[in-house]
């Protein structure tokens, strides 16, 4: 099955779905690109908490990647459990 995304100006995505997962999608049929978008910008903030926690990125430059506010990550690291690898000062320092 194909499912087509067509955006303004001369984009266009096509998107193939196997049948047997078109039924899950049904229900969001006519919000399709919200919920790529959605998934995408969970993806970013995913991927950012994995650099931050693997210590290739900092605090700041994590936030950055996700495209949020600093403190905005922090709430998605300690709901996702990521231990944060600053002190006290470092904190001060990030969000000050």
């Amino acid at each position: 099955m194909r499912f087509t995304l067509r955006y303004t100006g001369a984009m266009k995505a096509v998107i193939e779905i196997p049948e047997a997962d078109w039924d899950k999608l049904e229900p969001y049929k006519d919000r399709l690109l919200e919920l790529l978008l959605l998934g995408l910008s969970q993806a970013r903030i995913h991927e950012a908490l994995l650099l931050y926690q693997r210590g290739a990125a900092s605090l700041g430059r994590a936030a950055e990647l996700a495209g949020v506010k600093k403190q905005e990550f922090i709430r998605y690291a300690r709901i996702m459990g990521v231990q944060p690898l600053w002190d006290p000062e470092m904190v001060e320092e990030e969000t000050g």
